[in-house]
């Protein structure tokens, strides 16, 4: 499947609504941390309203310590009957490097593992500026290696293996998968879920930064002011922070690209998605044409609209065919 621009469809009334309520609430570009971080924990008022939830997933915490730096992970488990042994999914919040956590992606990572039926494992990453580049990428390599030392003792099989994220989660995870595949190292990825992914710098100009600058949740400024956070001074040529500049794109294992039309990051997004199938990876690219930056992942919008539901079902879907046929 060969990717081309998608015609702009007209943003989805209800949606224009709420977007028009949280500028509102919270008007003009990300700040600072505390406003970053504040913004995404306001989210969680949304929880008691999501259909399918609490649900019978279990949790466990687990933290890490090594060299004074600790690493808080979250196991997710479907409640059975589940296959065995189940596969596992080390998933890597948003929130441009500087906010989101664990608590903040809760109710995707609950719902995600009962329709998917696979163990999560989520991690609570450091974040910049306290923590900038490289904090966040040695954090995911972390929770990979422990997910791997540790899977079969709650179940999970360290063969079956995806990795994914979503916005700066995902660029984690698209840095941290080019750079297994590069080096030829273990662990070996089934899958690879990016959703809405952010893969190239700011300074690269994409249309979408432009078209989508304001008005549509993520604010141009925003991203800009977050990859300030994260990376400053890091050359924005570098595959360590743009993906999507990377050299050599070796062959990743299947990957699930979702991007949305009302995106600050939406044609990074696609020229991945094109990226990607050039260098001969499996892609299947899900657009939500009248939706926003969040829009299967956040708590707020997954309460509200359909087009959330369904997308949160066509990636749990294509999660389980993927492993299907893999598991012993």
């Amino acid at each position: 499947m060969r990717v081309s621009m998608p015609e702009r469809t007209a943003i989805d009334p209800e949606l224009r609504r709420f977007l028009d309520d949280q500028m509102v609430a919270a008007p003009g570009p990300v700040r600072n941390p505390f406003d970053a971080r504040s913004r995404m924990e306001r989210a969680l008022a949304s929880r008691a309203t999501i259909p399918g939830l609490p649900n019978g997933v279990t949790t466990a915490d687990h933290y890490l310590e090594r060299e004074g730096t600790g690493l808080r992970l979250r196991v997710y488990t479907p409640p059975p009957p589940v296959r065995e042994p189940s596969p596992v999914l080390v998933y890597l919040h948003g929130g441009g490097w500087v906010a989101g956590s664990i608590e903040t992606h809760d109710p995707f990572c609950r719902l995600l593992a009962l329709l998917a039926g696979i163990t999560i494992v989520s991690a609570d990453y450091r974040l910049a500026p306290e923590y900038p580049y490289p904090a966040a990428l040695e954090d995911t390599v972390r929770a990979l290696e422990w997910t791997v030392a540790h899977a079969e003792s709650w179940g999970a099989s360290p063969e079956l293996l995806a990795l994914g994220g979503d916005s700066a989660g995902a660029n984690l995870a698209a840095v941290t998968a080019n750079r297994l595949a590069m080096d030829r190292k273990p662990p070996k990825l089934l899958a690879l879920l990016l959703l809405y992914p952010v893969t190239d710098h700011p300074s690269a100009g994409h249309a979408s930064y432009a078209q989508n600058a304001t008005g549509y949740g993520l604010e141009a400024a925003s991203m800009r002011w977050y990859w300030e956070q994260y990376a400053a001074g890091i050359s924005p040529e570098d595959p360590a922070i743009s993906p999507l500049r990377a050299p050599v794109q070796l062959p990743l294992p299947p990957a699930l690209v979702a991007t949305a039309e009302y995106d600050v990051l939406r044609d990074e997004g696609l020229a991945y998605v094109r990226k990607l199938q050039t260098a001969g990876t499996v892609v299947t690219h899900l657009h939500a044409p009248d939706m926003h930056h969040d829009f299967p992942v956040s708590p707020a919008t997954v309460a509200r609209f359909s087009q959330s539901h369904a997308a949160l079902a066509e990636v749990a879907a294509w999660l389980r065919g993927r492993f299907n046929g893999k598991l012993k």
